[in-house]
């Protein structure tokens, strides 16, 4: 059964709208995809079910539920100092 990819809060929406439309797509495409296999090759581990997923220069970072079967996408945003900043605030 497909996990639900679910937003932590209205900024990650935010933070997609700011991509790029030539970006945009390959990063929403990747984002569906984690309905299907939440842990892709190439996905790290960041803490405990929290996970990266690069998208050229973009960084999407989740947090996985494994019996509720959901994704929950806490930032999405170009690689920089502060990408991996207060990880666990994302998801509050």
């Amino acid at each position: 059964m497909p996990y639900t990819i679910k937003i932590a809060s209205v900024r990650v929406e935010k933070q997609l709208a700011a991509i790029p439309e030539r970006d945009r797509s390959r990063v929403v495409a990747r984002i569906r995809a984690l309905s299907n296999q939440p842990r892709p090759k190439g996905a790290k581990a960041l803490a405990a079910n929290v996970y990266r997923l690069r998208i050229g220069r973009y960084r999407v970072i989740y947090k996985l539920f494994e019996k509720e079967e959901a994704v929950l996408l806490g930032k999405i945003a170009p690689r920089t100092e502060r990408t991996y900043k207060d990880l666990e605030s994302l998801f509050e």
